[in-house]
C-alpha cells in the first residue's frame, strides 16, 4: 500500500470516528425474551438478556445472557458507535465469551460490527455480522434485529440470525435514554 492509499484509508477510517451529526439511537438499555438457536453446540430454545450501557460519547459497555438448556453462553464487552447520517449509525464491538457445554466450560472472544437505521419514526434495523469463538470453533453469522416502537422508551424486538449459530429471538426492549425521534 502506498503513501497516498494509507492516508486516504486514515481520512476515512477519521471521517466515521468524528461526531458530524447526532446519534440516532440510544446506547443504553435492556432487553430479553425467547431465542431459539441451532449451532454446533446445540439445537433449542431457552431464554436470553441483554444489555447495554453508554459510558462516554461513542462508547458502550455491552452484554448478553443465552441459555437454552445444555448451552449457555455469556458475552461481555465494549461497542464503539457513530452517526453516519440523521438515521443511521455505525457500531464495531469486541466481547469475552463465556460458554458451558454439559460439564465442560470454556473462554473466548467476539467480535461485530453492523448498522442501526431508523426509519418511519417507529421502526429500526440492525443488520450485523457476528464472530465468536469458544471451545477452538469459530461461529460466523449475519443477524438482522427489528425492533417497533411502542412508547419512545419500549419496543418490541425480534431478530433473526443465520450462519454458522442460527437463531431467532422474540423480546421486549426497553431504553432508558430513548434515540432521537422524528
Amino acid at each position: 500500500m502506498n503513501i497516498r492509499s494509507r492516508k486516504t484509508l486514515v481520512a476515512a477510517i477519521a471521517a466515521l470516528a468524528l461526531p458530524g451529526a447526532a446519534l440516532a439511537h440510544s446506547y443504553t438499555y435492556v432487553e430479553g425474551g425467547f431465542v431459539d438457536r441451532d449451532n454446533d453446540f446445540v439445537d433449542d430454545s431457552g431464554f436470553r438478556i441483554a444489555g447495554s450501557g453508554q459510558i462516554a460519547r461513542q462508547f458502550a459497555l455491552i452484554g448478553e445472557y443465552a441459555d437454552t438448556d445444555r448451552f449457555e453462553q455469556l458475552s461481555v464487552g465494549g461497542q464503539f458507535f457513530g452517526p453516519i447520517n440523521a438515521e443511521m449509525d455505525w457500531t464495531a464491538g469486541a466481547t469475552i465469551e463465556f460458554a458451558d457445554v454439559g460439564f465442560d466450560d470454556d473462554t473466548g472472544y467476539g467480535l461485530r460490527g453492523g448498522l442501526r437505521w431508523r426509519f418511519a419514526r417507529a421502526f429500526e434495523l440492525h443488520p450485523e455480522i457476528r464472530h465468536y469463538d469458544v471451545f477452538d470453533n469459530g461461529e460466523t453469522s449475519l443477524r438482522v434485529a427489528g425492533l417497533f416502537d411502542i412508547d419512545p422508551n419500549l419496543s418490541i424486538q425480534a431478530a433473526l440470525q443465520g450462519g454458522d449459530d442460527d437463531r431467532f429471538e422474540a423480546g421486549i426492549r426497553y431504553s432508558f435514554a430513548p434515540g432521537v425521534r422524528r
